[in-house]
């Protein structure tokens, strides 16, 4: 996971750097739906994969897979009508079925073997991507993205052949799949609808510099996540008690150390001649990635003790506040944009501080 983080901000960078800000940002648009549409869907089946039986999780994932093939497909008949509509979808079907390939390490516990996947799977991509990008004359964004895209193929012809010999299974009861799939769209439009309203009220080279600061943030702040992952087990055997989760001293730690490495960013980038709005930006983002690795990580333990509605009520009662905050900060741009984010994730890491950590005082 990590290895393949670093990777895209590598993809970042060529990106921008062959093909400029404003591609960058239509990109960014695109990545943004597909965030969107993606993960809410894929949800239900995630959060069972830590906790349910295997005879449960070995349905659900035969039809996670054909939902990400259905994607897929739709992506490629958008192909040569829309640029964000045929990246958005296709890319949200080949990251479900990624995480088809990579469920069973997630179902036991094992980020390493998690990360290690990421990793392979986005060099693969980005490599093919990059070496169109610098040897071809003039590279398009349209034809990268397909490079990009296609280590997704070749995953879905690996995850079939472990997903599709199993019956498929809904994941749950309606009423549990309908308030997965609403917490991680609250999550997806929390993280994302602002992309898409900045684009809207402003332009792909707004968009480009929002981005990117957002983008190295929840690059690093995933490692929230990985830390909480690790004790998927030992959450699961004590239902989510949190003396056998991660330690709070330790969450605390890795948040102040994602959010110095992007703060040292903003602050080199403010002596550097980068634009001033993605300085500024990428300063401010710095908070935000540091309680966002707090909160992934308090996310892990809440999925364990099934507190759905808790998460699905603050994620979704956040979104109209920041989609909010962006409306009337736009004017500022990709700083405005920034300052929302900040604000609403201060929001989010307090219920999620208060839902866990209140009932510990005598």
């Amino acid at each position: 996971m990590y290895g393949g983080r670093g990777v895209g901000l590598l993809w970042t960078l060529a990106l921008i750097s062959r093909l400029g800000v404003a591609d960058y940002g239509m990109y960014g648009l695109g990545f943004a739906l597909a965030s969107i549409v993606g993960p809410p869907l894929d949800n239900p089946f995630m959060v069972r994969a830590a906790r349910e039986s295997e005879e449960h999780f070995l349905g659900e994932r035969t039809t996670r897979y054909l939902m990400g093939i259905a994607f897929m497909a739709a992506g490629v008949a958008l192909l040569e009508v829309n640029y964000i509509a045929w990246f958005g979808l296709f890319v949200a079907g080949g990251e479900i079925i990624f995480r088809v390939f990579q469920s069973q390490f997630f179902r036991d516990g094992k980020p390493l073997h998690v990360s290690r996947i990421d990793t392979i799977q986005r060099m693969s991509g980005v490599g093919l991507a990059c070496l169109y990008l610098f040897v071809h004359g003039h590279p398009t964004l349209q034809v990268a993205s397909m490079l990009y895209c296609l280590p997704y193929a070749v995953t879905a012809l690996l995850a079939g052949v472990v997903a599709l010999p199993h019956r498929p299974r809904l994941p749950g009861p309606p009423r549990l799949v309908f308030v997965l799939i609403g917490e991680t769209l609250g999550i997806a439009a929390y993280l994302q609808g602002d992309v898409l309203l900045l684009g809207w009220l402003t332009n792909s080279t707004i968009v480009g510099y929002y981005t990117v600061a957002i983008s190295i943030s929840v690059a690093l702040a995933v490692i929230g996540q990985s830390y909480g992952m690790s004790f998927h087990q030992s959450l699961r055997e004590h239902d989510g008690d949190l003396s056998a989760g991660p330690r709070l001293r330790n969450t605390l730690l890795l948040g102040a150390a994602t959010g110095s490495v992007v703060l040292i960013i903003g602050v080199g980038l403010l002596i550097s001649p980068a634009p001033a709005e993605l300085a500024i930006a990428m300063t401010l983002m710095s908070v935000f990635c540091a309680m966002r690795t707090i909160s992934s990580s308090f996310q892990v333990v809440l999925y364990t003790q099934r507190r759905d509605l808790l998460r699905l009520s603050a994620n979704l009662g956040l979104v109209p506040v920041k989609l909010g905050l962006v409306a009337v900060l736009a004017v500022f741009g990709a700083v405005g944009a920034a300052t929302a984010t900040v604000t609403t994730d201060a929001i989010l890491l307090a219920i999620y501080a208060v839902a866990l950590y209140r009932k510990a005082k005598p």
